[in-house]
């Protein structure tokens, strides 16, 4: 089975529909979706309705979380995250369907042991896993691999016994050189090891939306 692995959408369809042409072309079979479906860009009731119609198993993420009401919005943060609107426009069911996404999932596939979650296994919802963090030397004889995101820069770390993945973001990626290259995991779980893309995306759409997003989340498609 071809897992595609993705994270931290943040309303960007743009680059969300970007990277669903990407998996469909690379033949994934499955899509995981590791949180943050809202905050940044406008577009996040679109992308919790897209996410529903292709299937994707979604693990919840903070900023999922603060939709939800289980985090409160920090005040001097909404300029920059605009969740407040999502709040007001989304539906019921898509409320519905965003709640019942869980914290931490794991499943084991052609007898590799995987583990999605959107921070780390130690702190779920908002642990930070750097490559030069404590939490890349993440080891446990129980799971083979891990698949995490929330930090939207995306590296492999292979430990004795458990492979750490970081997918890095599709809708808003913060690495140097990454900034308008949404990026995503690709795993064949009958063989191989997982591996990070690339997508080549438009920018011009999101460049329009300038006075609609905060300058800093446009600042960074040019990182």
């Amino acid at each position: 089975m071809r897992l595609a692995v993705f994270s931290d959408i943040h309303g960007n369809m743009t680059f969300f529909e970007a990277f669903l042409r990407d998996a469909e072309a690379k033949k994934a079979d499955r899509l995981i979706f590791l949180g943050d479906a809202v905050s940044y860009y406008p577009y996040g009731c679109e992308v919790i309705r897209k996410l529903r119609e292709v299937g994707a198993l979604c693990i919840e993420g903070n900023h999922d979380s603060m939709l939800r009401g289980e985090f409160p919005i920090p005040e001097n943060h909404e300029p920059v995250y605009q969740l407040r609107p999502v709040i007001a426009e989304i539906k019921p069911e898509e409320l519905s369907f965003i709640k019942s996404w869980p914290e931490i999932f794991h499943e084991t596939i052609d007898g590799k042991r995987l583990t999605f979650v959107h921070g780390n296994p130690l702190n779920h919802l908002k642990g930070y896993s750097y490559a030069d963090s404590e939490l890349a030397l993440y080891d446990d004889p129980a799971e083979d691999i891990v698949f995490v995101g929330h930090t939207h820069r995306p590296w492999i770390r292979q430990n004795q016994h458990t492979l750490m993945v970081n997918v890095g973001s599709v809708g808003l990626p913060r690495d140097e050189g990454g900034g308008s290259r949404p990026a995503w995991a690709l795993y064949d779980t009958k063989g191989g090891q997982p591996e990070i893309h690339r997508v080549s995306a438009d920018i011009s759409p999101l460049l329009a939306l300038r006075g609609k997003v905060h300058e800093s989340v446009l600042e960074a498609l040019n990182r």
